[in-house]
């Protein structure tokens, strides 16, 4: 499959939304955008709702009145990538590899943090993600009838690798530890009424 070359964000809206200095390199910005959202935020979506997305950011459409619920599913979406972008460049920053194998990379001007805080860093901002996931994925179930790209099977999916908001460690279905999930514990409110099916 194809994927076309379009971001849902901007290298410029990581850095307006976050502490990320205006010297980080707007490619490396744009390389994790494209992975983001392509490796993990693809997966929340489906490739129906993901592709509507990119057409609609493509065309410029999606500030259109009619497209309100995109343009809302978009602004989260947003934020989610944001921060699994910094979480992954945080990393990629301190650390380089060459035929010497890794190496972290120092400036005599500035005072870097060592590995651990690198990845208490990380953690930080991976939970920053799984918040808006967790916004993300109930929006659309909240108004699930009212995005027809929304599968019947990717809204199960969403619902079968939910946490329960009330209890972390009470898993309430779907592949635990698999694949793009066991980077997320998005969470779960259970009662929430849920659409049967999409009409």
């Amino acid at each position: 499959m194809i994927m076309k070359n379009v971001l849902l964000t901007s290298p410029d809206f990581v850095r307006l939304n976050s502490n990320i200095s205006d010297n980080v390199n707007s490619k490396v910005l744009a390389t994790g955008i494209r992975e983001v959202q392509e490796d993990e935020l693809q997966e929340i979506l489906g490739q129906l709702l993901f592709e509507k997305l990119q057409d609609l950011v493509e065309s410029g459409e999606i500030e259109n009145p009619e497209n309100v619920q995109y343009k809302n599913a978009l602004d989260k979406a947003q934020m989610f990538i944001t921060y699994r972008v910094i979480a992954e460049i945080i990393v990629m920053l301190n650390i380089k590899i060459d035929n010497a194998g890794l190496i972290q990379t120092r400036d005599e001007n500035m005072e870097y943090m060592g590995l651990d805080d690198t990845m208490t860093m990380k953690s930080y901002y991976d939970t920053k993600a799984s918040h808006y996931a967790y916004l993300l994925q109930n929006y659309l179930m909240e108004h699930l009838s009212e995005i027809p790209e929304l599968t019947e099977c990717q809204a199960w999916k969403i619902r079968s690798t939910l946490y329960s908001a009330s209890s972390p460690s009470v898993f309430l279905g779907g592949a635990r530890g698999k694949g793009w999930f066991r980077f997320f514990p998005y969470r779960y409110q259970r009662g929430m009424n849920w659409p049967d099916r999409i009409n």
